[in-house]
């Protein structure tokens, strides 16, 4: 199967079905609803390998549907592995937090985002804006960019890694007076 094939059914795809699989995946993951774009991305990006590798679907609906629900088991598992090590309040009062050294005053988040989007390359900026500030899909971004929408996925999907990985050091160089 050729990439421009796969390209045109992972479109037709994602134009048909990448709507009701976000609120599918929203709904399934209730409380650990902040997943459910990365897990309709993960499920386009299985399917997208796997046309690339030469599998066809006869129902690539029901294949999504089905990937986009094993991903959703995964972030839940991990959701509530992660609140399992969440401490009371009178708990936390003793463990000390990185945040907790900011006053309401210090924490001017517009201004800490400002600092990380210009620590992005031009082009993770163009990217974020896209994303983030445009609100544009990823079939949007895809046709923008010149990629398919699996390929933008990937991308924002670094994107938000680089963000976070960024995010500590750069709170830590505002706290010391830097920024």
């Amino acid at each position: 199967m050729s990439k421009a094939y796969a390209d045109k059914v992972l479109e037709e795809a994602f134009e048909s079905f990448g709507k009701a699989l976000e609120e599918f995946c929203r709904v399934r993951l209730g409380e650990a609803g902040q997943s459910s774009n990365d897990c309709v991305q993960e499920a386009f990006l299985v399917f997208y390998k796997r046309l690339l590798g030469g599998e066809t679907f006869e129902n690539p609906r029901a294949f999504l549907y089905k990937t986009a629900n094993i991903m959703v088991l995964r972030a839940r598992e991990e959701y509530f592995k992660n609140a399992k090590r969440s401490k009371s309040l009178e708990e936390a009062q003793d463990i000390p937090v990185f945040i907790e050294a900011f006053s309401e005053n210090e924490l001017d988040y517009e201004r800490i985002k400002e600092i990380l989007v210009t620590r992005l390359s031009e082009d993770e900026q163009k990217l974020y804006k896209m994303k983030y500030e445009q609100k544009m899909s990823l079939a949007e971004i895809g046709n923008e960019l010149s990629i398919a929408p699996a390929a933008a996925a990937n991308r924002l999907s670094r994107l938000r890694t680089k963000i976070k990985a960024m995010t500590k050091p750069v709170l830590q160089e505002i706290l010391k007076g830097g920024g």
